[in-house]
């Protein structure tokens, strides 16, 4: 019997597909994080980088300092931002994780329901052709 024969052949496409969507959802916001990862990386070096070379000037004027300050803050602003975006996509991240356990968790609970349905369709068909063979049997022995 094919998934298509039973009645809960329609609910379980339904659900494979969406915990294929949801899935696929979670793919592109990790694929999302891992780019803003990236870029809050490229941020921070930046910024050590700028650090660096600030310490290692032996003579700086104070346009310079003033400059590179301001340039430092601009980092920081910028690396703050960039960490509250992270932390937006991780919340979504685990929301949409938390999503695809339960349509995992919902799929699992149609194929079980499934199964029981096809056992019991077994059973029901075993129990049929007994009846018929108790039946052949009791009219061969009646004739004899």
């Amino acid at each position: 019997m094919s998934i298509h024969e039973t009645r809960f052949g329609t609910l379980l496409k339904v659900k494979k597909h969406q915990e294929k969507v949801v899935h696929q959802e979670l793919v592109r916001i990790r694929t999302e994080k891992d780019a803003e990862q990236g870029a809050l990386e490229d941020l921070q070096t930046t910024r050590e980088q700028e650090i660096t070379g600030a310490v290692r000037k032996a003579r700086t004027t104070v346009t310079d300092l003033q400059t590179s300050r301001a340039f430092l803050q601009r980092l920081a602003r910028e690396i703050q931002k960039q960490e509250r975006k992270l932390q937006e996509i991780q919340s979504a991240e685990d929301a949409k994780r938390e999503e695809l356990v339960e349509k995992s968790q919902s799929k699992k609970m149609v194929e079980t329901l499934e199964e029981k349905q096809r056992e019991q369709l077994v059973k029901d068909a075993e129990r049929k052709e007994q009846r018929l063979i108790d039946v052949l049997a009791q009219r061969v022995r009646l004739e004899y």
